[in-house]
């Protein structure tokens, strides 16, 4: 059982064809040694409550409908224990529910010995934060034993894969659901985004991408095609992200996703840049068989609709606390919130650094970067 760089990367063409997500589960799962595996994704912040979910062959319909009707409740009293765990970090039954001597002899276990030939599960937490519940699951089946030292390497190595195929399966997922055709979502995505190809070309760049160019304000397209930084050192840090990311596609690199941030031309906050692989065997991006990186700049700039009351209190911030992250997200500087809340600069500057401290967010544009992904913003004809 070793790790599959070529498979890890294909992983990435379920983001785009969600299809793909069972003949995937199927063999991770057997180069981990497992019967099955499965992975849910729940948008704790988000109106829609959208959730994803997509397990192996073995979870027909008809099985994952008996079992989410007669056992999913026994599950509730594990699911705080995997939201708290740290991301990445492999918990087994036991760690779930610690104080059950006769667990295997819970209904819900029973179901799963009879109906898939399952005996036990490990389990990850893969959500990058607390605006989404992502988890990957293996089953393993009867007769073999607690996963091996080598079966838990083998896993973890996936994870990092795993995390960012679903993030990216979970806007193009809820995109489709709404305009279907793969150029025409990425159009209604109110965030810019670049689909470049091995030598940073860009294949694609959507609506809001042009808007960001049209602007001349630290992001322009070069006369080679590429996206050109004003920012030299976020260039030569874009340049080498582009590089991972489709070394990552093909399965040479185990490089999942790079943010940081870049200047611009003038002083407001920066940019936000995140690089991620994408995939697209389908030929729905390029007409061909495709891989290169998916390139999305978050500008604290510009205010798409960001709603933030739900991706407020997922974080436990006061009502407070969520009023000036309401500002804060919508471009607001720590002077202005201070006169329009009728307080002083300092008390404004301690309750960002808290509110930064409870989001986990770097600075302020990487706020926006985490409410946006809590919150899908969506173009609407209305």
């Amino acid at each position: 059982m070793t790790f599959d760089s070529k498979l890890a990367s294909e992983l990435f063409d379920a983001a785009i064809d969600e299809s793909r997500w069972v003949s995937l589960l199927d063999r991770v799962a057997t180069d981990c040694g497992a019967r099955s595996g499965a992975v849910v994704s729940v948008n704790m912040a988000g109106d829609n409550k959208f959730q994803g979910v997509w397990g192996s062959s073995l979870f027909t319909p008809e099985v994952s409908h008996a079992y989410n009707t007669k056992f999913s409740n026994y599950e509730s009293d594990g699911i705080p224990v995997i939201r708290d765990s740290d991301r990445f970090a492999i918990l087994t039954e036991h760690d779930l529910w610690p104080n059950e001597p006769n667990l295997r002899d819970r209904p819900d276990f029973v179901g799963l010995r009879d109906m898939m030939g399952i005996d036990h599960r490990i389990v990850a937490r893969i959500n990058e934060d607390r605006s989404w519940f992502n988890t990957f699951t293996l089953q393993f089946a009867i007769g073999k034993p607690q996963a091996t030292e080598a079966q838990r390497q083998t896993f973890a190595a996936y994870l990092p894969f795993m995390s960012q195929a679903v993030k990216l399966a979970n806007i193009f997922k809820q995109l489709k659901s709404q305009f279907h055709a793969v150029l025409k979502v990425l159009d209604r995505y109110a965030v810019p985004v670049f689909v470049v190809d091995q030598q940073g070309h860009v294949v694609i760049a959507n609506d809001s991408a042009e808007v960001i160019i049209s602007q001349q304000n630290g992001v322009q397209r070069d006369q080679q095609g590429r996206i050109r930084l004003s920012d030299s050192d976020a260039q030569t840090r874009l340049l080498g992200a582009i590089r991972g990311a489709c070394a990552s596609a093909i399965g040479d690199n185990n490089q999942t996703e790079s943010i940081f941030n870049a200047q611009r031309l003038t002083r407001d906050d920066p940019f936000c840049i995140e690089v991620s692989p994408l995939r697209d065997t389908d030929m729905e991006l390029a007409g061909s068989f495709f891989s290169g990186a998916l390139v999305k700049i978050y500008d604290p700039a510009y205010h798409p609709v960001i709603r933030i009351e739900a991706f407020g209190t997922v974080y436990g911030l006061t009502p407070t606390e969520m009023s000036i992250a309401e500002l804060l997200v919508h471009g607001a500087k720590t002077d202005e919130i201070a006169e329009i809340r009728g307080t002083s600069p300092a008390t404004v500057s301690t309750q960002i650094k808290t509110i930064l401290h409870k989001t986990g967010s770097q600075t302020r544009t990487d706020l926006v970067r985490r409410a946006l992904s809590a919150h899908l913003p969506i173009i609407t004809d209305t």
